[in-house]
């Protein structure tokens, strides 16, 4: 894909990135799931807070932060947005994390630390960054028919061209997989 250094999960891989996960520490779950199903840049999750999340915990809301000694925005004005949050299992953890601390409180580098510490215990086979997961979330929702609108809201991205980028390569993937079919 045009400017993406690194290809989204097929969905097999992202499964097995999840399995394994869950085999390791919580913290580990909590990162990969949280990123596989929101989409969230690193250095938002690590900004996450118990007041992003909705009432309802049907959302994650990426907002600035600005208390005493942290001040911390979104890489974007668009990047202050809404995530819907679906999966029983991320809700589970996120409730199981905030019952002990009010913020993720894990580095960045951290969270790419456990990222690749999954991804080395799997037969995935290629290098997994948390960035990865952004594009493997957003191929996701593509492939299960996001509008492009929808995925620029979620992903914060600036621009709808970029948005539209993960419908063009999930609609290629597709191609893919039947001409595999097809050809046997």
């Amino acid at each position: 894909m045009a400017g993406w250094t690194r290809e989204p999960l097929e969905d097999f891989e992202a499964k097995t990135l999840r399995d394994q996960a869950t085999s390791m520490s919580e913290e580990h779950e909590l990162i990969i799931k949280t990123l596989l199903h929101t989409g969230m840049r690193a250095d938002e999750f690590a900004h996450l807070r118990l007041s992003w999340l909705g009432q309802q915990q049907e959302e994650i809301r990426i907002q600035s932060v600005d208390t005493n000694n942290t001040q911390w925005s979104p890489k974007s004005d668009s990047g202050n947005r809404v995530v819907p949050l679906r999966d029983p299992d991320v809700i589970r953890l996120l409730n199981k994390h905030f019952q002990k601390q009010r913020t993720i409180d894990i580095s960045r580098t951290t969270i790419w630390r456990r990222v690749t510490e999954v991804a080395d215990q799997t037969s995935i086979g290629k290098k997994v960054t948390p960035h990865v997961l952004r594009h493997t979330y957003g191929t996701q929702i593509a492939a299960n028919g996001a509008s492009a609108q929808f995925i620029k809201q979620t992903m914060g991205h600036a621009d709808l061209s970029t948005s539209q980028q993960y419908i063009e390569y999930s609609g290629r993937r597709i191609h893919r997989e039947a001409d595999a079919i097809w050809s046997r």
